[in-house]
């Protein structure tokens, strides 16, 4: 599964031509909030002056807009731009939607069991990358 995300991950950044930092800050501003220059370095575990060169490249791009930070004269505040929220919707949308017709065909139990499963990955993987201290491997067992 995670292999397949990685897949889309390549495909999506030769689609949109960037980078695979690009996308990942692409993906917190598409599919979070707006976000300080600051705070995508934080979100990104990059410098600010690295920030700062990937929102110039990627508002360069057309792929993100600045906008005043309503409370902080100082800052801005960089979003997805338009383009790219649809771009990456459009993306994504078939990889979701032919699961999605099966998962509406199920019955409520087998629906419930898929939503319990996938809540327990979604949570497994916060709880693990939340533990591991920035620039820790994870743990190979057994493999080679």
């Amino acid at each position: 599964m995670l292999l397949s995300s990685d897949t889309l991950t390549h495909t999506l950044c030769r689609q949109l031509q960037i980078n695979a930092t690009d996308f990942n800050a692409l993906r917190h501003l598409v599919f979070g909030a707006p976000l300080t220059p600051g705070g995508l370095a934080g979100k990104l575990s990059i410098s600010s002056a690295a920030s700062s060169a990937l929102v110039d490249r990627l508002s360069a791009r057309g792929h993100v807009v600045r906008t005043p930070h309503p409370s902080d004269r100082r800052s801005v505040l960089v979003h997805a731009s338009p383009e790219t929220v649809g771009l990456m919707v459009s993306a994504l949308r078939p990889i979701f939607q032919e699961p999605h017709e099966h998962l509406n065909h199920a019955t409520p139990e087998n629906q419930q069991a898929v939503v319990a499963f996938l809540e327990d990955v979604l949570h497994s993987i916060q709880v693990h990358s939340e533990s591991r201290p920035a620039g820790t491997p994870a743990k190979q067992k057994g493999r080679s």
